[in-house]
This record gives C-alpha cells, sequence and structure tokens, in this order.
C-alpha cells in the first residue's frame, strides 16, 4: 500500500526530493520535481484547449493558410458552419458561407463545401452566389460551384447555370455549360459565360441570345455586355428583331438608356450588313441605327468611302436601288414600317425594264414613288435601245410596285434609233412605251428640225408626233435641209 502522507510530503517540502521512502538518498528520482512544476502547465495548456477549440469552426480566414501536415500525418479537415474570407483588389472581404467544410485530402487545401453562399462586393452593391456543392481551392483561391447555381447581381439581374468557377485573386468568373439571366437587359441566354467584375463585362459565349420588350439580339460567337457604358457587341451572324424588322451583319455594337429598362438608342453595324422590313431588303457593309429617330445609315463600302463595286442595295419587289449611301427612315413609335429612302451617290433604280440614274434618289415606299435627281450629270432612264434625259425624274408605282409612269423635268430629252426629241417637262408611259414631251418641244431628225408646244414619241417604232397649242395659235415650225451629196 501507498502512504498518502508519504506521497504528499514530497509537495509540500516536509520531505527531500533525494530521498526515498527509507530516508535513504537516491540519484535518478529528479523526475518528482520536474512532475510538480510541469503538471499544473499542461493542465492549463488542456484547459485552454478546451476554451479555443469550439471557436475554430466557427470562422477561418482563408486568404492566411492554414498550417498543415504532411499527408497521412494527420486525418482530413473537416469544419461546420463556416465563414471563409477572402479581400479583393480595392480590399474590399468576399465572404463564403457554407455548412459543412471536407477538405478532399488531408494536406490538400482543397475543400468541399456543402450549401456554399459567397457574397461578393460590386462598386454599386454586391453579388450574392449560392449552389448545393462547391469546391474551394485554397492554392489558387478559385471556388467551383455545382448544381442549381444562381447569382444576384447588385440585385438586379438573375443569373442561374449548372456549374461555374469564380477567381477571386483575379476576380473573374466563368461557366462551360448553359446559362440563363434575367434583368434590366432582358431575358439572356448562353451557351457559356464569363464576367470580369474589375471591367464589369459579361461574355455570353457561343449561341447567345438577348430579349427586351423592344427586340430581340442574338449573335452565334458571343456578345458582350459592357455594363458600366450601357453597351453590347454581338459577333457571329449577330441579328437585332424589331417587331417585323430584322437587322444582319458580322458585328452589331448597340448602345442602351441608362435607366432601368436599358432599351436600345442607337447601333452600329459591320459586314455583310442586311435590313429586312416586310417589304424591302437593304443590304451593305455598315450600317448606323439611330432607335430614337428611327433612321438608318447604310453604306455599301464605309462611312468615309464610296466603292463603286460595293454599293448599297434596296430591293422591293422587282424593282432595285443601288447607291453608294442610303438613309432609311422608319415610321411609327415602334418601327414598323419604311416610311423614306435616301440614296446619295452612283444611284440607280432598276424596274423590270427599265434603268435610271442620277446622282440622289428618294424612295417612298408608302405613297410608291421613286425620285432622282441628277447634277453634273442628267438623270438616264435607259430602256433597251431607247434613252430619256432629265434634270429629276419622278417615277409613280401600282400597287404590285411595277411602274406605272414617271414624270421628268427640266431639260427632257427622248433619243430613238430615228430621232431626238426635247422638251421642258415628260412623261413616260411604260404601257404604251410612250414618251409625250410639254413646253418648248423640238424633235429632231437627220439635222432637220420642228418646234411646237407638245409633241409624243412611240418608243416602239422610234415615230414622234408633234402639234401646237394656243401660245402657237396650233402651228408648227420646222427647218429642213437638202441631204447633200
Amino acid at each position: 500500500m501507498i502512504d498518502s502522507g508519504k506521497l504528499d510530503s514530497f509537495f509540500d517540502n516536509s520531505r527531500s526530493l533525494d530521498l526515498d521512502y527509507s530516508g535513504t538518498p537516491k540519484r535518478g528520482i529528479d523526475w518528482r520535481r520536474l512532475f510538480k512544476i510541469v503538471l499544473p502547465c499542461i493542465a492549463a495548456a488542456l484547459l485552454g484547449l478546451m476554451v479555443v477549440m469550439p471557436n475554430i469552426k466557427k470562422s477561418v480566414d482563408l486568404n492566411e493558410n492554414i498550417t498543415m501536415p504532411k499527408k497521412g500525418e494527420m486525418e482530413k479537415l473537416h469544419m461546420e458552419q463556416t465563414v471563409f474570407n477572402t479581400i479583393d483588389s480595392k480590399n474590399r472581404v468576399n465572404k463564403i458561407v457554407a455548412d459543412n467544410v471536407d477538405e478532399t485530402e488531408a494536406g490538400s487545401q482543397i475543400y468541399k463545401i456543402i450549401n456554399p453562399k459567397a457574397i461578393i462586393p460590386t462598386d454599386k452593391g454586391h453579388t450574392d452566389i449560392t449552389a448545393d456543392v462547391g469546391y474551394f481551392n485554397q492554392n489558387n483561391n478559385v471556388l467551383e460551384l455545382e448544381k442549381n447555381v444562381k447569382a444576384v447581381v447588385e440585385g438586379d439581374t438573375v443569373i442561374t447555370t449548372l456549374k461555374a468557377n469564380y477567381d477571386f485573386k483575379q476576380e473573374k468568373g466563368w461557366g462551360k455549360d448553359p446559362v440563363f439571366a434575367k434583368g434590366s437587359w432582358g431575358d439572356m441566354q448562353a451557351e457559356a459565360f464569363s464576367y470580369d467584375k474589375i471591367t464589369q463585362i459579361l461574355v455570353l459565349k457561343g449561341n447567345n441570345r438577348i430579349t427586351t420588350d423592344k427586340g430581340v439580339l442574338t449573335a452565334k460567337k458571343e456578345t458582350r455586355v459592357y455594363r458600366e457604358e450601357n453597351k453590347s457587341v454581338a459577333v457571329g451572324d449577330a441579328v437585332i428583331t424589331q417587331n417585323d424588322s430584322k437587322l444582319y451583319a458580322e458585328e452589331i455594337v448597340g448602345w442602351f438608356g441608362s435607366s432601368s429598362k436599358k432599351e436600345l438608342e442607337r447601333a452600329e453595324a459591320y459586314r455583310r450588313v442586311r435590313l429586312e422590313t416586310p417589304k424591302e431588303i437593304i443590304t451593305g457593309n455598315e450600317a448606323y441605327y439611330d432607335a430614337l429617330q428611327g433612321k438608318i445609315d447604310v453604306y455599301g463600302h464605309t462611312r468615309n468611302q464610296c466603292n463603286k463595286e460595293s454599293l448599297v442595295k434596296v430591293q422591293q419587289g422587282e424593282n432595285n436601288l443601288n447607291a453608294c449611301h442610303v438613309t432609311a427612315y422608319v415610321s411609327g413609335t415602334e418601327h414598323k414600317e419604311l416610311q423614306k429612302v435616301t440614296a446619295e451617290g452612283n444611284v440607280t433604280v432598276q424596274t423590270a425594264a427599265e434603268k435610271m440614274s442620277g446622282e440622289k434618289g428618294i424612295y417612298e415606299p408608302n405613297i410608291g414613288k421613286i425620285t432622282v435627281f441628277g447634277g453634273r450629270q442628267p438623270v438616264v432612264i435607259n430602256k433597251e435601245d431607247k434613252v430619256l434625259r432629265a434634270q429629276k425624274v419622278v417615277a409613280h408605282l401600282d400597287k404590285d410596285r411595277k411602274l406605272k409612269y414617271a414624270e421628268a423635268f427640266g431639260d427632257v430629252e427622248v433619243v430613238t434609233p430615228k430621232g431626238s426629241a426635247w422638251g421642258d417637262r415628260g412623261v413616260y408611259n411604260p404601257v404604251e412605251q410612250k414618251v409625250e414631251l410639254f413646253e418648248n418641244v423640238r424633235l429632231e431628225q437627220n439635222g432637220n428640225f420642228i418646234t411646237g408646244a407638245y409633241a409624243v414619241t412611240d418608243l416602239a417604232t422610234s415615230i414622234s408626233r408633234i402639234k401646237g397649242d394656243e401660245s402657237t395659235n396650233g402651228r408648227i415650225r420646222g427647218t429642213f435641209y437638202k441631204k447633200r451629196k
């Protein structure tokens, strides 16, 4: 049996540590003095550890490296109700909250997170991201999210996808699965996406679509949405659909209003431009659309250069209008119908049987009228081997958009294989194949001239007839020359 009194005497200094129980001095029992000193320290350390342990799993700053043993030296790390914090480039705290955190391999610093919730500060608020499962890699500060990934950007736009990644160091997010979004920019969808928090640029990759109350923007390669600049750039067979009209191009740049509705204010289109309305088709190389004024400028080559081989083409049925530059005006608040088209530079109008050319033109589809102006050169109408020239020609179309008749003004000239005729004004009838000339009329054939007030030329036979009016008492005058040998 051990005498407890003797044991206590070693601690109250009543008995020397260098004596054994019989009182004989012994070496090798100095451990009792060490034990008396160390025991209280061990007890204090254990008590402190019991106090600290419950707090370890409540807040972990992953911006500071967690010192882990080498692989295999201890079990994988497990934490519950954990908060991870990282710092962005503006010293703002990005926070990740999770129900459970499990290290995938001991010492790997890669953690599987259950029900992760990330709060990422932005210049105008914050972005909240949630998912069913996540993986946080402390080595590169990248968070991978899976299943029911959802991001609410500044309380304005909701984005959903199957998988997404976010790099806290680069402050960029991306995903390779179909993504859907709904917000002030409209309803968006794409095959993949990326987002740069610093530049606030959202890239919709692959086949993508943005739907708003005013129209639809689609592209096959990508659409970049510049949130800070209220601008979008769609590349790869881009199309803007607005009511019954469509604008096609290889690249379309759009600017939107600063209001919450983000309505399209203006757009620029480049390469293989094509505007389709219910009745007309306009093609060119560049286009500039002003949605507020309902106006679109189309260029065959570029805004500052005309290429005769690359002209804007306006098609309506069998009729074509070509020019270096075309301006189309669309009527109505919803811009439903083409109201007027103006054309400049190398203007030509091709109907089923006639071709008109001039320097400027105006096409008014609602009333079926095309006006062509001359300048340094007159307007010319060609029909087979017959020609009509004038300073201005107004062509009137019927309901089937076929040429009904054309009016010519100023220095009107009609040339046929048998002679020429002049007048101040003329009317061309394509059905009857006749041209009527009025005021100061003159006919010429083989050097002989006849003047009067009115003449009509039959284009089918090239025969002209002339007569006078009240101002000439119905008379005509002529000058004839003998044919020289």
